[in-house]
């Protein structure tokens, strides 16, 4: 639109008294744009449309005046006993900046030493690991902190999270506070319903479960403000930690560091603090946190589905029923109460995880043969297994040399084959050569030691006769 167009709109309008339809004909701008042009809005603008309850603003305002805490549908009876048909929802976006808002009122909680732990989930963005879940516990007294990143936010991690604080800190609290957690509260209305499995791990520990009433942030703050001070001095400097382990050991540190420091509400050290708390002693026999899951039959190859993966299992028990029990650490595998297989936990989904041993040796590829027997000599001690590493370091195959091991093992005593494996690890050779070069190696003629002196030699000993010994003890 051009300055020109606009002020001919004026002219024509102001001047010539012209319609918008008369504007539209003789300027060929469409007439509802160039009402808008009149109006001094520009093309798109949405031109505001009064309010029908404007011209009741001083009389609305009076009433607040009066009687401030006067409510919305109050004010919408009383407009419509004068004639205003204003809608409901009208008159309630209307009033709304006529009401005062009341500011919220926090008083400080104050805790007893032992009486209470405030847990809660903080998650996470790595740019190299992506999502993740930090469990962080706090006492509610000593402000003592424990906290520690689990791949997941999932029922195992969360209960692995509570024994790691537990055994932190040597003891347990009388209470744990927690905000709506699915782990904890299944649903609250019309009664509170708790998760069982969670409630199961409360009995065991003789805890008291305490909730936060919905949105009351206020009485967990102990644990919010020690979120918000992970993501402020901690998560936003951890680029460089690679592994979940290594960032662990970070956090672990800051953590450490941050129960030395002296907390500004305290004035004292949560350290020296927890001294002064008054835990419960754990219970002799800790919690299994151990899940076992329904049996489940087993594929053609011989595979086991848990959690998006495939554990292997060994071939004989293809097409059986076997049940799982699941750690965070670790997948056992039972065919009744016998164990058949063990892998370590994959959070990563559909992967294999296939053990060697578990395949029928005959049907297994050249390579596959080399790979199980390479598992078995490195299984054998914690040398050979050293050993073995070691020797890919010098730039040999350990399989190559797993399975030569592996043939010495029938003309040759394992214990012998583990001592020469020390032996190369401590001359710092691991070698196939040099192992070999022990084993063949001839034992060595020890010399005689000759004494200096020439006249020890000729020393003679008599023995003495039992009744020699019969004198001195006094018997006959």
């Amino acid at each position: 639109m051009t300055e020109d167009i606009r002020q001919r709109i004026l002219y024509l309008r102001d001047v010539m008294n012209l319609s918008f339809y008369q504007i539209q004909d003789m300027t060929g701008v469409p007439r509802k744009r160039a009402a808008k042009i009149y109006r001094g809005h520009r093309p798109g603008d949405r031109i505001p449309r009064p309010c029908m309850l404007e011209k009741y603003r001083s009389l609305i305002g009076i009433w607040f005046s009066e009687y401030p805490s006067l409510r919305a549908h109050q004010i919408h009876s009383m407009l419509k006993e004068r004639g205003v048909d204003a809608s409901y929802t009208l008159v309630v976006k209307y009033t709304r900046p006529f009401r005062r808002k009341k500011e919220k009122i926090y008083h400080p909680l104050t805790f007893l030493p032992g009486e209470e732990a405030q847990i809660d989930w903080c998650f996470i963005s790595h740019p190299s690991l992506g999502k993740l879940s930090c469990f962080v516990f706090i006492l509610s007294y000593s402000r003592y902190l424990f906290a520690h990143l689990f791949p997941r936010a999932s029922f195992e991690f969360f209960i692995e999270g509570h024994l790691m604080a537990f055994s932190s800190m040597n003891g347990i609290t009388r209470s744990l506070r927690f905000d709506n957690l699915a782990t904890v509260v299944l649903k609250r209305r019309p009664e509170i319903q708790y998760n069982p499995r969670f409630l199961e791990f409360c009995r065991h520990y003789a805890v008291e479960i305490r909730l936060c009433n919905p949105g009351a942030g206020n009485e967990k703050g102990r644990v919010e403000r020690a979120i918000r001070t992970l993501k402020e001095s901690f998560f936003n400097k951890t680029g460089n930690c690679l592994s979940l382990k290594a960032l662990n050991h970070a956090l672990h540190d800051w953590v450490d560091n941050k129960n030395r420091t002296i907390h500004r509400s305290t004035q004292q050290m949560p350290l020296d603090m927890l001294k002064e708390e008054r835990l419960k002693a754990l219970p002799v026999i800790p919690y299994n946190n151990e899940v076992i899951h329904p049996p489940v039959k087993t594929t053609k190859t011989a595979l086991m589905i848990f959690d998006t993966n495939f554990y292997s299992v060994p071939d004989y028990l293809v097409g059986k029923s076997l049940s799982i029990h699941s750690s965070p650490e670790i997948i056992r595998i039972y065919d009744e109460d016998k164990e058949v297989a063990s892998h370590p936990r994959v959070f990563q989904r559909y992967k294999q995880i296939i053990n060697p041993l578990h395949r029928s040796y005959s049907k297994l590829s050249q390579r596959a043969k080399m790979q199980r027997i390479y598992e078995v000599i490195k299984n054998l001690h914690t040398e050979t297994s050293d050993f073995l590493l070691r020797n890919q370091t010098c730039g040999e195959d350990p399989y190559k040399t797993a399975y030569v091991i592996f043939k010495l093992i029938k003309s040759h005593s394992r214990g012998m084959l583990i001592s020469i494996a020390s032996e190369c690890l401590k001359r710092r050779s691991p070698r196939l050569k040099t192992f070999l070069s022990y084993l063949h190696k001839e034992p060595m003629e020890h010399e005689t030691v000759q004494p200096q002196n020439e006249e020890l030699l000729n020393i003679t000993y008599k023995p003495r006769g039992l009744e020699e010994y019969d004198d001195e003890t006094g018997e006959s």
